[in-house]
């Protein structure tokens, strides 16, 4: 989709003389409803009005505004990126004109949580009866926070029951209702009703006190209705009239208003009269004559990614979910040559919230394209509350299969373990997903975790799976308290399996101890197991990654860390022995955390994570995204039987041009400052080798502006034998107060001289240190200018010194 505009077919506004035609056609009568209706079908006899007091046909295909139909008024389209505050203004997102689409060609595509109409005037009464109808095209649902409706048009005051709703629930159960001043009348249609993610459907509610019922239909077909009270009369409310927003949603993290739509909205009609069932038809069917061969039109849900261009911090070659929320990347396998990658991603908006698995592909690892989600919460499935992370294998028959986190609010704990096969394994970008329909590992209080101790019940997540010698284990994360209720530490439960489905419990394979180091957790989430070489012995030695969780507090620690052991491992035993119970950081820069991790086909140990991003949620809301991947890097074991970390190799593939600097040494600070005067930007790759000299600290600063009022500095320290970065000039507009300054960890010189490879992409910053170690960080410079690049330290050596400018990937 772009957000340029687009010429767009005139629609169809069907009045009342067209619905009584298509109907009686219908019908076999042109008598619609009867004297009830008031409605005389003799030659020359009048007709009552249709009632229609509104009519938003979204024929205008772009701008700010849409016209309503019926008094010619334009109302005003809210959307995050008319008034942008972190890139240039554009207009609200709308489908792409499709002449066979009919009436539904170019509609207005409502983001979740930033579009919606506004319409200020009241609506006319009538006599007390009511039609709302419209077509819709979800692109996922909400999660019903307050017991409250995705509203597609409202105009509710609910504590004075005034006013009327048709809107979207959990799962698809979509609902209308109406107030009379006295009571609140509703009904919502059951599960087999439900509108359906990435389809259009034409819904219609109608109240008709004359009948004593309010009725929904569903593509012109009653599909449930509820008993009305003699006398009820809809009351109008006194507050605007509002498509794709409750009028009084719910506010999530003190920003955020949910109940609101997700997807295309369009032929919105309000009527103050109640359409009988046949005329409800007569539209549907009208509308559907204008698509080609008849044939309701698939909808264009996607947001471009180009409504982003022009972010100033928004990483370019970083993978990016293709729009708001994602968390943690998971579930990474190679299958025929080709990369697949899941994430948490929130379709609704930049916020943790209606978590579905984002799905994307890629050739090399770096250039990803985008995929229909993969997994959501699903009702009547085993995770009808929650579809959280998990990992990716291969099956026995070599078809992939998905282990994922199955939340549902119904069993005790709620989170146990599913699985998911593809709907057709021979499509190769493995689009459809469908659960396995029973969980395949449950928690149970009994498990053995050691004497004197008991498992967490309740924190049962992440599913990490591997095949080695003909067996499938598995890792999932948890937590260990003592008898008494005290926090022991994080874990990773051990189970075993010949098929995925059936899963045999082989204890914990390690469990943390959180008293002596308090930053690992009281409970381990994403555990990452993957061998990474043989020691002198033969003996297989593997690492093990998790993702500290905090769930007693403090709140300080969190989202911040990603701790790492190495040891040998034995699978006949099913035994790991770490070298040392001391954790060690994988990296040293605040950011790194939610590691996922597989061995690709040439059998490279391969890991995700997640770069926090530590904005504001405002900045979230103002930005539209949130959070974004590190890069992909190899693990491997060193020399000294230590984890070694570095960017994968098909990084280099990004770069756009030769080398903007190439020079090899040695040379002075100076020098090499004056082959950098003309290497500005804020996406780059800086290969960097340089020796120490009097001064201990030496290093390059990034992000710099001009009289370094700003800048990022990556520093080794040979003094203290320590890699760190230095925040206290980083930009921080709209990044989290309080987490700037100064974070270093050890690390030992390779040869006396400091490796780094620097990876700049606007508000990242990674570097890699001899192998050895990285930094992950983000920079959000209040400054413009702030994109020069400068070595540092006195006595310092430059051996050599290369900077490329880097493209974009994703897309």
């Amino acid at each position: 989709m772009s957000d340029t505009p687009r010429e767009v077919p005139r629609k169809a506004v069907l009045g009342r003389r067209t619905l009584l035609a298509v109907a009686g056609s219908l019908a076999g009568t042109a008598a619609l409803g009867g004297a009830a209706h008031g409605v005389r079908t003799a030659a020359g006899a009048p007709r009552r009005d249709d009632g229609l007091v509104a009519h938003w046909s979204f024929r205008e295909g772009r701008g700010v505004t849409t016209t309503d139909q019926v008094s010619g008024r334009g109302d005003p389209i809210a959307y995050v990126f008319t008034d942008a505050v972190h890139k240039p203004d554009s207009d609200p997102l709308w489908e792409p004109a499709d002449a066979a689409a009919g009436t539904l060609s170019a509609a207005l595509l409502f983001d979740g949580y930033s579009t919606y109409v506004t319409r200020d005037a009241p609506l006319d009464p009538g006599t007390g009866a009511l039609t709302a109808a419209a077509w819709v095209a979800p692109s996922a649902f909400e999660w019903g926070d307050g017991g409250k409706e995705s509203a597609v048009v409202n105009q509710q005051e609910r504590a004075g029951n005034r006013g009327f709703s048709l809107g979207v629930g959990r799962h698809g159960r979509w609902l209308f209702g109406v107030g009379d001043g006295a009571a609140w009348h509703q009904a919502t249609v059951d599960q087999n009703a439900a509108l359906a993610p990435g389809a259009w459907a034409h819904i219609a509610g109608t109240f008709d006190p004359a009948a004593g019922a309010l009725r929904l239909y569903l593509n012109g077909r009653e599909v449930a209705s509820a008993p009305v009270p003699g006398g009820a009369l809809f009351a109008p409310a006194g507050v605007p009239l509002l498509i794709g927003r409750h009028s009084t949603p719910e506010i999530v993290n003190g920003v955020f208003a949910v109940n609101m739509f997700a997807g295309l909205i369009d032929e919105v009609r309000i009527r103050n009269v109640a359409l009988g069932a046949a005329e409800v038809a007569a539209e549907y069917r009208a509308d559907l004559d204008t698509f080609a061969g008849g044939t309701v039109p698939v909808p264009d849900l996607a947001m471009a990614r180009s409504r982003y261009l022009g972010d100033r911090y928004r990483p370019g070659y970083h993978f990016t979910a293709p729009n708001h929320w994602m968390n943690e990347p998971h579930a990474p396998i190679e299958v025929d040559g080709r990369y697949h990658l899941f994430y948490q991603h929130n379709v609704h908006g930049p916020y943790w919230h209606n978590i579905s698995w984002g799905h994307a592909v890629s050739d090399d690892l770096v250039r990803w394209r985008d995929l229909p989600v993969a997994l959501r919460p699903t009702a009547g499935s085993v995770a009808p509350d929650g579809v959280w992370s998990g990992d990716a294998v291969l099956a026995p028959d070599g078809t992939p299969a998905l282990l994922f986190t199955a939340g549902d609010d119904a069993q005790v704990p709620n989170q146990a373990v599913g699985l998911a096969r593809p709907a057709d394994p021979a499509d190769p970008d493995l689009a459809a997903w469908e659960m396995h329909p029973a969980l395949v590992t449950r928690q149970t209080r009994d498990l053995d975790v050691g004497a004197g101790r008991k498992v967490r019940f309740g924190d049962f997540r992440d599913p990490f799976a591997w095949q080695e010698d003909g067996t499938y284990f598995q890792l999932v994360g948890s937590g260990v308290l003592a008898d008494d209720g005290g926090a022991v530490g994080g874990t990773a439960l051990l189970y075993t399996s010949a098929d995925l489905e059936d899963w045999t419990y082989a204890g914990p394979l390690m469990t943390g101890d959180v008293r002596a180091y308090p930053r690992t957790g009281q409970v381990w989430e994403l555990p990452v197991f993957l061998p990474i070489g043989t020691d002198p012995g033969g003996r297989q030695r593997n690492v093990l990654l998790v993702n500290p969780a905090f769930p007693e507090g403090p709140g300080e620690y969190s989202s911040r860390f990603t701790y790492y052991w190495v040891g040998v491992w034995d699978a006949a035993s099913r035994t790991w022995t770490p070298d040392t119970a001391e954790p060690r950081l994988l990296d040293y820069g605040d950011h790194f955390t939610g590691p996922s991790g597989f061995v690709d086909g040439s059998g490279r140990s391969l890991v995700f994570s997640i770069a926090q991003d530590r904005r504001t949620e405002q900045a979230h809301f103002d930005a539209g995204w949130a959070h974004n991947a590190g890069l992909p890097v190899e693990v491997t074991m060193r020399p000294d039987g230590d984890l070694g970390v570095r960017p994968v190799a098909e990084t280099a593939r990004l770069h756009d041009g030769p080398p903007l600097v190439d020079v090899t040494g040695p040379l002075s600070v100076a020098e090499a400052n004056g082959h950098l005067g003309s290497a500005r930007g804020d996406m780059l790759h800086v290969r960097l080798a340089m020796a120490p000299g009097a001064d201990p600290r030496f290093g390059i600063d990034v992000l710099r502006s001009p009289g370094a009022e700003e800048y990022t500095r990556l520093f080794y320290d040979d003094g203290a034998g320590e890699f760190g970065v230095d925040r206290t000039r980083t930009g921080n507009n709209s990044g989290l107060g309080g987490q700037l300054g100064v974070h270093s960890g050890p690390l030992a010189l390779d040869g006396g001289r400091l490796g780094l490879d620097v990876f700049l992409d606007r508000s990242m910053v990674e570097a890699y240190a001899g192998g050895h170690k990285s930094i992950t960080t983000r920079a959000y410079s209040n400054r413009t200018d702030a994109l020069g690049l400068q070595v540092f330290g006195g006595g310092a050596v430059v051996e050599s010194l290369q900077v490329w400018r880097m493209g974009e990937a994703a897309g």
